[in-house]
């Protein structure tokens, strides 16, 4: 087959898989034959356009994102100080990456928080959790009521789901942040 149809197969999988969806359930949220999506996935078949609209409309991307790679660099870098910037009073740092993994999606962040300033996050949502690394200084951290401290290269993680505070000691702080959020249902019912 040709490398649309290579292509084709690849991003269909990817995009199943990352809705948590089996053959079955796509076939019922779009329409389209198991056995049909079954060969897409293997290259094995010369979809429809009216196929491929049917799996583009459910995963609410285009015709022609279905039937290309996409083009990246196999190493991607993203050098200190650059990211989305996410500072305010209590703490200067960036979102360094946001990624759909799985069933949920895994959010990164280096931040440094200031001496003698709180900050309190309200909760991120059923099910997610917080990894914290410290990279330098020291840091109360956690669930409100139930905070440590850590200091330089310490790890803690905790359920991010309920109220949870941030306080750097005796200095700023410089910590990696990991959240983690598990991915609502895929689609509405």
């Amino acid at each position: 087959m040709s490398a649309q149809a290579d292509a084709l197969a690849e991003n269909l999988r990817r995009l199943r898989e990352t809705h948590g969806l089996s053959l079955a359930d796509l076939s019922a949220r779009c329409g389209v034959a198991k056995a049909t999506l079954f060969k897409i996935e293997r290259a094995g078949t010369n979809p429809t356009l009216d196929t491929l609209i049917a799996i583009a409309e459910t995963f609410a991307v285009t015709v022609p994102s279905l039937i290309t790679v996409p083009e990246g660099p196999a190493v991607e870098v993203l050098r200190a100080g650059e990211g989305e910037d996410i500072s305010d009073e209590a703490s200067t740092g960036q979102v360094l990456r946001s990624q759909v993994i799985g069933a949920g999606t895994l959010e990164i962040h280096a931040q440094t928080f200031h001496e003698g300033k709180v900050e309190t996050s309200p909760s991120h949502g059923a099910g997610s959790r917080e990894h914290i690394v410290v990279k330098q200084g020291t840091i109360e951290v956690g669930p409100v009521g139930y905070e440590v401290t850590l200091s330089d290269g310490d790890y803690a993680t905790y359920p991010a789901d309920r109220t949870h505070r941030w306080q750097a000691v005796h200095g700023d702080a410089r910590v990696w942040i990991f959240h983690t959020f598990p991915r609502a249902a895929p689609f509405a019912e």
